[in-house]
């Protein structure tokens, strides 16, 4: 192995490592210290490529967002019709906050940011969310077909948003208060349809 290729995988390792660790404790309940152990690597090895845990921290929200992205795609403009489209955007949304796939969990550090803000992500995660934001109320704009106040939309959104949100979310509370087994991708397909329909017959039916 070339030092390029040794410095690579490291820095790879220290972005992979705490992308697990972050999403499971949080920023706050993560040290450097723990990540290097689990990297294998150096202590002095996080200053050195990412120059401080924020800034890892920041590299972690890209990343997770990435391998999010890669892994299941939103909705596309080749979908025929715009109830294809909302649908294709809930089942890549739920198989997002589902899986167990990725190194780390782009949806559940969200999570945690909501519960418990921190000044290390800056405007990143508002940005990234924006866009998704953007996409989904266009959607339901085309859905609803009739002019409406900003809010009603904005609360549209936020309906669709938050039944898929809670599916995955929690976890440890559906397993330990309700006595249910943690989802997985099997199940993200019948909570789609379930969730597309639903918000469908919502918004269509929705007075003016």
């Amino acid at each position: 192995m070339t030092p390029a290729q040794k410095k690579k995988n490291t820095r790879q390792n220290l972005l992979e490592s705490a992308a697990v660790l972050f999403t499971e404790k949080g920023y706050n309940n993560t040290s450097v210290a723990e990540i290097c152990e689990l990297a294998k690597a150096n202590i002095a090895s996080v200053n050195y490529h990412f120059r401080s845990k924020e800034e890892l921290y920041r590299e972690v929200l890209t990343y997770t967002h990435e391998q999010a992205e890669v892994l299941y795609p939103m909705a596309s403009n080749d979908e025929k019709n715009v109830e294809e489209k909302l649908y294709r955007f809930i089942l890549a949304f739920l198989k997002r906050i589902i899986s167990t796939e990725m190194n780390g969990n782009f949806y559940q550090l969200v999570a945690k940011e909501m519960a418990e803000p921190i000044e290390a992500s800056g405007t990143l995660i508002n940005e990234i969310v924006a866009k998704k934001r953007e996409t989904i109320l266009q959607l339901i704009k085309e859905l609803y077909g009739k002019p409406a106040e900003p809010q009603l939309f904005s609360q549209m959104t936020h309906s669709i948003v938050s039944q898929c949100l809670f599916l995955g979310l929690h976890q440890k509370g559906r397993q330990h208060h309700l006595k249910r087994k943690p989802l997985d991708l099997s199940d993200a397909e019948s909570f789609a349809k379930h969730i597309t329909k639903f918000c469908l017959a919502g918004i269509k039916h929705y007075p003016s």
